[in-house]
Order: C-alpha cells, then structure tokens, then sequence
C-alpha cells in the first residue's frame, strides 16, 4: 500500500496550499508596508507644506526687514538737526 504522502495530487495540493499561506503572509506584509509608506508620504506632504509656509514667511520678514529700512533712512533725513 501507498503511502498519502507519495500521491501525486496530495503532493500537488500540499504544494498549492503552501504557496496559498505564503501568498497571505506576503499580502499581510505588504499591508503593512503600505500603511508605513502612506504614513511616510503624508509626513513628507506635511513637511513640504510647512517649508513652503516658512519660505513664505522668511520672504515677508525680507520684505518688513527692507521696509523698516527704508522709513529708518527716511526718519533719519527728516529728523537730521
């Protein structure tokens, strides 16, 4: 008698529900991978929108740098003794 083991359509059913489980591990991990790398691109659109926010906000300090300047200059041609 042969053995369960040694029939070729168990060995081909064994074969199939291995690749079965290993394709779920696979998918459960790339779950995961997925939820880490949204994750990461919503922190990098975060820190993209705050550089921005900064640049624009360093620009209009320039600016306000550049205008106190300029009423200084002026304040101090008008108020000379």
């Amino acid at each position: 008698m042969q053995s369960q083991n040694s029939d070729p359509l168990d060995q081909l059913r064994y074969a199939i529900n291995d690749l079965i489980d290993r394709i779920k591990v696979q998918q459960q991990h790339n779950i995961i991978q997925d939820d880490r790398l949204s994750d990461h691109d919503r922190r990098i659109e975060e820190t993209e929108e705050s550089i921005q926010l900064l640049c624009r906000k360093v620009a209009q300090f320039d600016y306000l740098i550049g205008r106190n300047q300029e009423l200084e200059e002026k304040n101090d041609f008008y108020c000379r003794d």
